[in-house]
């Protein structure tokens, strides 16, 4: 026989009965100890082992007020802790702005996924429209949860008088110890130099300059406490399955049967896609995959024909696998017959976008040995790469299981942000640009130069490969097209010397500002920049 509680437990959380939890207390004291403990670990600090940290917290208050609410979590959907473990962790390793955004996002991604499917549900049922928008729907889920979550905390306060109690004596305590602290404050100082000047110190700060920025701490931590408190309300409180499924969702589930494409229609899209795009396969493997002599010959240079199309193509390749992701839900299709001509035509049209992700890579390939490695170059591979396990398990998929296609692609997804954190792009690119530039004599400098800590450890080796060098290229302030008057400015130096003014300026900005050697900010990356360069400046 069900009891009352998990009668309102097994409610949606719509529900407009009591709010089901034991102690919507225990809930938001944790909310407001994470908000204060992210203030803490986050306003105005580098990013370090914080985000691993903070994690960590999030998830342990989470366990810890299931524990207590008797709401064990799904163990089926515990997978997603790896790759937030992963994401958070990488925030330590590396510096590079780009990859630290991404990690970030995917924390906070993997977050809202983690408190939507802890106790309910599984992660793997949603499709690609469900992965997009679930974090938002936890956004809002949490805004909306925090009223019947704080509401009822607030009123247990009232009615039993615990604050008051206890504010009250500690008010009174505090004007007791006031005069107290102030007579051995004075006696302190009088006996000690060193403790007179931290106290003068101390007195000599300007309260009214830092009221703004309290008020303004203060506010996030509130709104950070609600969206917690919201947060981890729905975590623990969701249960019916039919909610995995937004009204967005389920209203575009029931306009198939009303757009629905005819097979004929479907048919003909397809095979006319396939004929275009069977050409321009064609057009590759008689001149990209040629040579460069078919190239010059059809009156083109090879190095223009290679860097032009790598993104129209990676365009391509996402609107194809969206086409056909589309036909395979509009598409009416009445007899396995159908079904496998569908499926048919949809491989070969995956086939035709995989040769030419493969045009667009060797495209890509050419016009890096030309000019160099990026970081929109490196990105643009290893999106690519991913781009084609995503084409390749929607082969699969297509002919085995349609509705595994959105797990694989989320996967994806997260396969591409770990392979940037393990390729460790500023690094890569460095040693890259630097051997090239050892068999060629050819490198964008400025680039270099503004590149992340991560790169340092390279950028000092290539002090040794620039000794020699003496031919003179723009510095990197005089590279930047917002600079101005640059007839005022020495704007060109040899590579030695702009790398060694690159280094030098940043081991003068790591020793001004110190704020990154806090634990908080720990960042392995860093210190390492750090060593490398305090060794240079002793040598």
């Amino acid at each position: 026989m069900e009891t009352i509680h998990d009668e309102l437990i097994a409610k949606p959380i719509e529900s407009t009965k009591p709010f089901p939890l034991r102690a919507p207390m225990r809930l938001v004291q944790t909310a407001v100890t994470l908000s204060i403990l992210a203030d803490w670990l986050f306003y105005d600090k580098p990013l370090g082992v914080s985000l691993l940290l903070f994690v960590v917290l999030v998830v342990g208050g989470l366990w810890w007020n299931g524990r207590h609410e008797a709401i064990p979590a799904a163990k089926h959907n515990l997978w997603l802790l790896l790759p937030l473990g992963f994401f958070a962790s990488m925030a330590m390793l590396r510096t590079n702005s780009t990859l630290t955004t991404l990690n970030v996002l995917a924390v906070l991604c993997l977050l809202a996924y983690l408190a939507f499917f802890y106790a309910a549900g599984r992660v793997e049922n949603l499709n690609l429209l469900g992965y997009a928008l679930l974090p938002l729907r936890v956004l809002g889920h949490s805004l909306a949860l925090s009223v019947p979550v704080i509401g009822p905390t607030v009123q247990e306060m009232k009615q039993s008088g615990n604050g008051r109690r206890r504010l009250l004596p500690l008010l009174r305590g505090l004007a007791l110890a006031l005069p107290v602290l102030l007579v051995f404050t004075y006696l302190l100082s009088s006996a000690d130099l060193i403790f007179a000047d931290y106290v003068a110190d101390l007195f000599s700060l300007d309260i009214f300059d830092h009221v703004a920025e309290w008020i303004w701490r203060g506010m996030l931590i509130v709104l950070l406490s609600v969206l917690l408190a919201g947060g981890l309300a729905l975590a623990l409180t969701r249960r019916a399955e039919d909610e995995e499924q937004s009204v967005l969702e389920r209203g575009l589930a029931q306009l198939p049967g009303h757009l629905a494409i005819g097979f004929i229609e479907t048919t003909t899209i397809l095979v006319l896609v396939n004929m275009l795009f069977a050409a321009f396969v064609g057009i590759q493997f008689t001149y990209l995959f040629g040579g460069a002599a078919n190239v010059t010959e059809a009156g083109y240079t090879f190095a223009d024909y290679a860097r032009r199309g790598f993104f129209e193509l990676l365009t391509v390749a996402i609107l194809t696998m969206l086409l056909v992701l589309g036909l395979n839900w509009l598409a009416r299709r009445e007899n396995k017959g159908q079904i496998r001509l569908f499926n048919g035509l949809g491989s070969v049209l995956v086939g035709l976008v995989l040769v030419m992700l493969v045009s667009a890579w060797r495209r890509m390939a050419l016009y890096e040995a030309a000019f160099g490695y990026t970081e929109l170059r490196l990105i643009v591979y290893v999106c690519m790469a991913w781009l084609a396990v995503i084409l390749v398990w929607f082969w699969l998929t297509l002919w085995l299981r349609p509705d595994r296609f959105a797990i694989g692609a989320l996967l994806a997804v997260m396969g591409f942000v770990a392979t940037l954190n393990l390729i460790n792009p500023d690094a890569f690119i460095a040693r890259q640009n630097l051997d090239r530039y050892g068999r060629s004599g050819d490198l964008d400098v400025a680039y270099l130069a503004n590149l992340s800590d991560d790169a340092v450890p390279q950028l000092v080796r290539g002090l040794n490969l620039a000794v020699g060098d003496a031919e003179k290229q723009l510095t990197p302030a005089c590279a930047d097209a917002w600079m101005m008057d640059y007839e005022e400015v020495d704007c060109y130096a040899t590579p030695y010397e702009i790398i060694w003014e690159a280094l030098n300026g940043r081991y003068q900005s790591l020793t001004t500002d110190t704020t990154w050697q806090r634990w908080t900010s720990f960042n392995v990356a860093r210190w390492q920049a750090w060593g490398a360069l305090g060794f240079l400046a002793e040598s």
